[in-house]
């Protein structure tokens, strides 16, 4: 009977035992499982303050492009030179100068936590970027900014159709391509660049004779007599070239140049382009080009969180792009007092005198 006693005695204690390591077990497992929430729910936190950071450095970035806009806008209303600024800190000279209200303005909030850190500025960027082109014209300049001549000239543009296959209705010609917009069904439209050196003294015959005037037609990818560069000129020999267009862009390159400064009048045709780049090149390669656009480089700062930005600004007057696309614009009515026909130009309509003029006060 003592032996049966000792073993209950044993057997009890046994189950005791497995009582307790259940408990710790699960013990361990809930508090796991509370430790696994607790770390879920901080990283929620801490991905919810980092988009609010985010979009306060976001904005603290645009401020300081908004703060150099304002400081280039009024270098170009005096007239003045729009300085670089390579670095964070403020440069020397003229250029400290005319970038020192930087320094007072980077600060947003009171204590300092949100503030844009860096902001440089490129007045004469190797790319040259136009988000938008279409039948109403833009004016750019592009004039070396190593003031030695350039060489070439490239375009890039892209298409705005929501398709990945915009060449597939290109033509595959540039005979009789200037048709009416709904019988265009290329993803592209005809790129029209004219092109006139400005350097040295010219009068208006000069300006007309140095003009190159070319309507870029797109074309599809194999099509005979398609290319992707045309030299300089100005007698026609280049006015209507058919332009080896991918799927990811259009692209041509104008050759031949010997100046160093020139200006482009640039419109799409049928269909407008999207995101036009122009890059160009001198004797020793890819050069800056001055005077059409700055790209200002804005770093924001909102506690431990950084944004930055790049953003491509004109330098020029916006009336220069509202230049007229035609010989004549009127918000009023035209009197007209010559006649085009068949050959014929007559400056004295029939039946029109000094006593019954053509056009009535």
């Amino acid at each position: 009977m003592s032996n049966i006693r000792v073993r209950q005695i044993r057997f009890n204690r046994q189950a005791g035992m497995v009582s307790i390591l259940v408990t710790m077990i699960l013990m361990i497992v809930i508090s796991l499982i509370v430790l696994g929430f607790a770390q879920v729910s901080r990283r929620n936190q801490r991905q919810t303050l980092d988009r609010q950071l985010s979009t306060q450095a976001f904005y603290a970035a645009e401020t300081g492009v908004n703060d150099v806009r304002d400081i280039l806008g009024d270098a170009l209303s005096a007239g003045t030179t729009v300085y670089a600024k390579s670095t964070c800190g403020l440069p020397s000279g003229a250029a400290g100068a005319q970038y020192a209200r930087l320094s007072s303005d980077a600060q947003i909030s009171s204590d300092g936590s949100v503030k844009y850190t860096c902001v440089m500025v490129d007045p004469a960027p190797k790319t040259l970027v136009f988000g938008d082109v279409g039948t109403t014209s833009i004016v750019v300049p592009a004039i070396s900014g190593s003031g030695n001549p350039l060489t070439t000239l490239k375009l890039v543009w892209h298409t705005k159709d929501d398709t990945t296959t915009p060449t597939n209705n290109c033509p595959n010609t540039t005979n009789n391509v200037f048709s009416t917009v709904s019988n265009w069904q290329c993803g592209y439209g005809v790129l029209r660049v004219d092109m006139v050196p400005t350097n040295g003294t010219f009068n208006a015959s000069d300006l007309q004779n140095r003009t190159m005037t070319s309507f870029m037609v797109p074309q599809r990818p194999g099509s005979p007599g398609a290319v992707s560069s045309v030299g300089f000129s100005t007698g026609g020999a280049n006015n209507r070239p058919g332009v080896a267009c991918t799927n990811a862009n259009c692209t041509m390159t104008i050759t031949g140049l010997s100046s160093n400064q020139y200006y482009l009048r640039i419109s799409s045709t049928y269909k407008n382009a999207a995101n036009l780049q122009i890059s160009a090149t001198d004797a020793s390669g890819a050069v800056g080009l001055s005077g059409a656009q700055a790209v200002i480089d804005s770093t924001g700062r909102a506690q431990d969180v950084l944004r930055r930005i790049q953003v491509h600004v004109p330098l020029t007057p916006s009336s220069q792009n509202q230049l007229s696309d035609y010989a004549i614009q009127s918000t009023d009515s035209i009197c007209k007092r010559f006649v085009v026909m068949g050959g014929l130009f007559n400056s004295v309509v029939s039946g029109v005198s000094s006593t019954n003029p053509l056009c009535q006060p």
